[in-house]
């Protein structure tokens, strides 16, 4: 049995049913036919997974990603993986299908498949969130994620040339690239003695604070946040806190003003304290 909580009738067999326990759990309710050969158990299975196993297919790419726990970019598709096969179904709004290569058995796509088919189907930073996702939840080891990387296309291994451990969200990771991609130093977790460990420390005394929710923090949180900000600018840090919309909602008027600020390269100058 795994945590998903959406069983083939064969898992429920190798996990020691038999025919007449699983007849009796679904007639109590306490299993949910979805289909031919497939249960759900009640309340406590994935939603996405049983969407998937009801439209045929499983889950994988971000939203196997998403079911294994890792931090996923807004993405409003469900990803269904189609076993070999099996017959595509028509156009469904809001789903988008992937063939498999190989025939997955259980209703969510392991999570070294479903990185691989990130990495196929989707652009570099979207790749590099969710592995970098990944090894921060210590599911993947460093070594696991540069497999993946070498197993690219060659062209696709190049664009992710800025894999960085580090990273505790997509947020970070996504600010970091781009100060990456345009060769400003950038320093994922920095310690700063005084102020603790900040998301981002750019060139020398720039530190950013990145928002990975769409909520607010806690007023507690708020509050040593600011103390943060305060005790970081008497040791002479600049300190920017972009929220989860700066970041993913205007990103691209976000981008302009990072542009701008890196254009007085006062980033580079060491801090002073005040």
């Amino acid at each position: 049995m795994d945590e998903f909580g959406v069983y083939s009738i064969h898992e429920l067999r190798d996990g020691g049913m038999t025919e007449d326990e699983i007849k009796e759990l679904a007639v109590s309710e306490r299993l949910t036919r979805l289909g031919r050969g497939w249960y759900a158990q009640g309340p406590l299975a994935n939603s996405d997974a049983i969407r998937a196993v009801r439209l045929g297919g499983r889950l994988g790419c971000l939203s196997g990603c998403k079911a294994h726990g890792l931090w996923v970019p807004p993405d409003p598709s469900l990803h269904v993986l189609l076993n070999p096969g099996t017959r595509r179904p028509g156009t469904k709004p809001g789903v988008e299908f992937h063939r498999a290569s190989v025939s997955c058995p259980t209703a969510v796509t392991p999570l070294e498949e479903c990185l691989s088919q990130v990495l196929q189907r989707h652009d570099p930073e979207t790749a590099l969130i969710v592995m970098e996702s990944a090894l921060n939840l210590k599911l993947l080891s460093e070594a696991d994620i540069r497999s993946l990387i070498a197993a690219a296309p060659a062209r696709q291994q190049r664009r992710l040339q800025h894999f960085m451990p580090g990273a505790q969200s997509g947020s970070e990771t996504r600010i970091r690239l781009w100060f990456q991609r345009h060769n400003v130093p950038v320093k994922p977790q920095a310690h700063i003695p005084g102020v603790g460990h900040v998301d981002l420390l750019v060139g020398n005394s720039w530190i950013i604070e990145a928002d990975s929710h769409a909520h607010h923090s806690s007023s507690s949180a708020q509050e040593v946040d600011g103390e943060r900000v305060l005790t970081a600018r008497e040791l002479g840090y600049d300190t920017d806190r972009l929220t989860y919309g700066h970041i993913w909602n205007t990103w691209d008027r976000t981008m302009r003003f990072l542009t701008g600020r890196v254009a007085t390269r006062k980033h580079l100058q060491p801090p002073v304290p005040r």
